[in-house]
């Protein structure tokens, strides 16, 4: 059993995506009276989107801010798996799978899932706020991820090419993208596919945390690729 013990979130403003995350981690920490020093797997998701800025390996970056394992190496020393997990709008359901399969058999008590993006440089027009979000797993919580499923049926792979115009990174639609809209409909929760990673979670947990028993988050990708996360909720 995997599961988030506990999330916390902000709108990002005028920080740092970095700073953003590295303050949400460290307050998550104190108020659920975990040692930081416990957490012993990192996984960073976000959400590409047109004239986006990347920041590679994210994770490594969070790690480094939050001193977590970076002492010199030896074969005493703390070891710590920190990666970035990115697949469009199903991001989160990747980076949340990769975590349930990998901390059972790690040596540590504890795994942070973030999700951000860093803001649209000035050739974007975005209407959605980023959002920074943070969540501490271990193998007891309130939200047990269950299993996860994949459908790729409607996936069009060719819905948009990357260019570079004047040095300036652009995009160009082959297809039109298929717009979702959020909808709840009993224990499903469907995304919109606008949302960004940090709202994507954020959104989802602030729904799940006053539901009980077998819930569904399902994501559908502009390009039409379909995700599902199943978990089994204790709520309030």
């Amino acid at each position: 059993m995997v599961a988030v013990l506990a999330f916390k979130f902000e709108p990002i403003k005028r920080k740092s995506l970095l700073k953003s995350l590295k303050g949400l981690a460290t307050k998550l920490c104190q108020e659920q009276n975990i040692d930081i020093n416990d957490i012993g797997l990192i996984i960073h998701t976000g959400t590409y989107r047109q004239n986006f800025r990347q920041e590679p390996a994210f994770a490594a970056h969070l790690q480094q801010a939050l001193k977590i394992g970076c002492d010199n190496v030896s074969q005493t020393s703390k070891h710590v798996f920190s990666f970035d997990v990115l697949d469009g709008s199903n991001g989160p359901h990747h980076a949340l799978e990769t975590i349930a399969d990998l901390l059972p058999s790690m040596d540590c008590k504890y795994a942070l899932f973030s999700a951000g993006d860093v803001r649209p440089n000035k050739e974007t027009e975005w209407n959605h706020k980023p959002i920074s979000f943070v969540a501490i797993l271990s193998q007891d919580g309130p939200f047990e991820i269950l299993d996860s499923s994949f459908d790729n049926k409607q996936q069009n792979e060719f819905t948009s090419i990357a260019v570079f115009k004047k040095k300036l990174h652009a995009e160009e639609f082959s297809f039109e993208p298929q717009i979702t809209n959020h909808s709840i409909d009993g224990d499903l929760f469907l995304a919109s596919s606008e949302w960004l990673a940090g709202e994507q979670a954020s959104r989802f947990f602030e729904w799940a945390k006053s539901k009980n028993g077998i819930i569904t988050h399902r994501i559908k990708n502009r390009n039409g690729r379909v995700s599902d996360l199943r978990w089994r909720v204790s709520g309030e």
